[in-house]
């Protein structure tokens, strides 16, 4: 009887050193799967990145060459600049393009444009080209500053050191 205690007590023993191996092992695993994971995003935020800075830079460069319409590229650099981390530095001014942006919200696009007549998108355009000479130059010169940090925000974001 004796002998079987010792058995049932060595089994006891066993099973609850193996239980907590399992947990400590469960433990490191999910460490190192949290670790993998959060390495993994951070490629793909840093690929994201990367990826606007590209598209940024294109659309500088077709404003500098007037080969888009400005009230389209305001829009778009606009949205992409909203998609960079608020901390990004060095920091530029380009309130100038956000208010631009800002302002030709107002015009139909897309769908809603094809549904207007001929005559309300013809003011609509016409009024869009005043608006669009009047900020030429403001605008054009906020891009320009934005196309000065755009290298340093490219390095910033490579070694991950705007978080």
């Amino acid at each position: 009887m004796a002998m079987a205690g010792q058995v049932i007590l060595a089994i006891v023993i066993g099973l609850m050193i193996g239980g907590l191996l399992g947990v400590l092992i469960w433990k490191i695993w999910m460490v190192r799967h949290r670790r993998i994971e959060k390495q993994a995003e951070m490629a793909r935020s840093e690929a994201q990145y990367l990826q606007i800075l590209d598209s940024l830079e294109v659309l500088c460069r077709v404003v500098n060459q007037k080969q888009v319409e400005l009230s389209e590229a305001a829009i778009r650099i606009s949205a992409l600049l909203d998609s960079l981390p608020a901390d990004i530095s060095p920091k530029v001014d380009v309130s100038d393009i956000h208010q631009f942006a800002q302002i030709c919200q107002q015009f139909d696009r897309g769908d809603t444009r094809q549904g207007l007549t001929a005559r309300a998108r013809h003011n609509q355009d016409n009024y869009r080209w005043q608006l669009e000479e009047e900020q030429e130059v403001v605008v054009g010169d906020a891009v320009q500053r934005l196309v000065t940090v755009l290298p340093s925000w490219r390095v910033l974001l490579l070694s991950g050191s705007s978080k």
